[in-house]
């Protein structure tokens, strides 16, 4: 049946005037596909099996209503997906800079308050050593005189210790978010260029 109408319609197609069969369109569609053999079909539906690879759309007269693109594989939508967010992140960029110097101006500011930070870290951590060596000072100089060392004490030394770790720690992190923060900024500016073309 439907290689039959196929031959039908391609005797149709031959002999009527598409503008006068489309004048009286009565809404009836035809679907265009290929099948497994490479060979196109026209029928009134589209077999599941082939809707994966695209369709038209038509009228009985043969004009195409609508074309629905081939379904992409894993690799292909993976590629789509990755230039569709290459492109939002570029419409982002372009949105919130007028230039390469309001980028690095960003980067400035943004590095002012994690270098502050760090100058209080750092400020925190000697202040902490200052203590340390004082208190293990005064545990020096009790077991010098042949005293024994305050559990109270060497508590207060075992937690200063600890709070050293945990700023330096809190340190470490701040640093490496200046690199971060350089880096985010260096393709910022990289790919501003690119696309604004300066």
């Amino acid at each position: 049946m439907k290689t039959a109408l196929a031959l039908a319609l391609a005797g149709v197609f031959l002999t009527v005037d598409v503008g006068v069969a489309d004048s009286g369109w009565d809404g009836k569609k035809l679907y265009r596909y290929t099948n497994e053999h490479g060979v196109q079909v026209l029928d009134d539906v589209v077999p599941p099996r082939y809707v994966a690879g695209g369709y038209e759309v038509l009228t009985i007269s043969g004009r195409v209503l609508e074309v629905v693109a081939p379904e992409l594989s894993g690799k292909e939508l993976e590629e789509k997906r990755r230039r569709e967010a290459r492109r939002e992140a570029d419409l982002q960029l372009l949105k919130r800079y007028n230039s390469v110097a309001d980028i690095e101006s960003a980067r400035k500011r943004k590095l002012a308050i994690v270098q502050q930070d760090m100058a209080i870290l750092r400020s925190n951590i000697a202040s902490l050593s200052r203590q340390i060596e004082s208190e293990e000072s005064a545990a020096a100089r009790t077991q010098r005189n042949g005293g024994t060392v305050s559990a109270e004490l060497l508590a207060r030394i075992e937690n200063l210790h600890k709070e050293v770790d945990v700023v330096r720690e809190r340190l470490s992190l701040r640093e490496k978010e200046a690199v971060a923060i350089n880096s985010e900024y260096d393709a910022a500016a990289s790919r501003y260029q690119e696309i604004a073309g300066n």
